[in-house]
């Protein structure tokens, strides 16, 4: 675990970067630090590894003082990515990823394995293990950049707005690739970004920070989202914030109705205005109106895996307001009407307000 006690850095001439900070990243678990520029959140995470001494208070890693421990033997135990993966540009990528484990005193054979080892772990290609940074694209340099810091297999990865450098697709990507390495390694982590999408995807918590380094709130997604302490967090998280918390909420429970689920020789069931045309395998061919035979666009969501927030969009791209519920195959199970989607949506609203929503 790592905590904050009071603790506070003020800079010659008074400039206060951080102040009377405290708070805990809890062992195996993402903490973001998220705010506007200004706000503090890498000199906080550069405390934890000694870049930046504090003025007052603590900073302790599993209950001592990060200043009791000389700093590179602080720093080898702890990985650290950086905006573009910080690569050494005359060294190899397996080199680079090897950093650590040469420092530790690993023979080349053990510390190149275990590079390579972790190349596959963070999808790198083998092919790539010769090449140099500058032969990468900016997504794969920050995997080898993720590889490095986990190279001696540290129980701390401290990571400051290491996907920001990226187009969104890749930043997409590579924050789904972060999520399932957590699942595996089950780090301590201490995240920076000022992208409050990022925090809320990615964090188990959330540490919101205001400009001079005042701690606004520290809370989890669903907790920040359903209830902001103040106006600052309020105008953080922004106007879309209640359709944020739907992410939180699971789509596995609504009512599926498989009876408009039909073949394209099949008639629609009576009543129906529209029906989810499928092939012999069950897959979805499009929406067909009870009114002509043309199929249209449809959009589909995960029964076991999605949220409401994906069957809320399902039913957004669907031309009658219904959301198709597919397996993970992508075979269709059911349709959910708008009618279920509504009373889900109320359920959502009520359960927030229920949890202490501010306005």
């Amino acid at each position: 675990m790592i905590s904050f006690e009071g603790v506070t850095k003020r800079y010659p001439g008074g400039t206060v970067a951080v102040n009377d900070l405290s708070l805990e990243a809890p062992t195996g678990e993402i903490t973001v630090f998220v705010g506007p520029s200004g706000c503090g959140k890498t000199t906080s995470l550069r405390m934890i590894n000694r870049m930046i001494d504090p003025t007052e208070g603590r900073v302790l890693l599993d209950g001592r003082d990060v200043r009791e421990i000389d700093p590179p033997t602080l720093r080898r135990g702890i990985g650290y990515v950086i905006q573009h993966g910080g690569l050494f540009p005359h060294r190899r990528i397996v080199d680079n990823i090897a950093t650590v484990p040469y420092l530790l005193g690993w023979d080349k054979k053990k510390a190149r394995g275990r590079a390579r080892e972790l190349m596959e772990r963070v999808g790198l290609g083998d092919e790539l293990a010769d090449r140099y940074p500058y032969q990468l694209s900016g997504g794969q340099q920050q995997r080898v950049g993720v590889a490095r810091a986990l190279a001696a297999d540290p129980p701390v990865l401290l990571m400051d707005e290491p996907f920001s450098a990226v187009d969104p697709v890749v930043r997409a990507s590579l924050q789904e690739e972060l999520l399932r390495l957590q699942a595996e390694l089950r780090k301590t982590i201490v995240f920076v970004t000022h992208d409050i999408d990022e925090a809320i995807k990615l964090g188990d918590r959330v540490a919101v920070l205001r400009v001079g380094g005042h701690l606004a709130q520290h809370a989890t997604p669903p907790e920040l989202l359903a209830a902001p302490a103040d106006d600052f967090v309020r105008s953080f998280l922004g106007r879309d914030r209640g359709i944020r918390l739907l992410s939180f909420l699971p789509a596995e429970d609504l009512l599926l109705r498989r009876d408009l689920v039909v073949r394209r020789e099949d008639p629609a069931p009576e009543g129906a205005d529209w029906v989810v045309v499928v092939d012999e395998d069950r897959r979805p061919l499009g929406w067909r109106a009870a009114w002509n035979g043309h199929l249209t666009a449809f959009g589909t969501y995960r029964v076991k895996h999605d949220s409401l927030r994906a069957a809320l969009d399902a039913a957004l791209l669907s031309p009658c307001g219904a959301a198709i519920a597919v397996d993970d195959e992508g075979r269709v199970e059911g349709v959910v009407t708008r009618d279920v989607l509504d009373v889900a949506l109320v359920r959502a609203a009520a359960d927030a307000y229920s949890g202490g929503e501010g306005g």
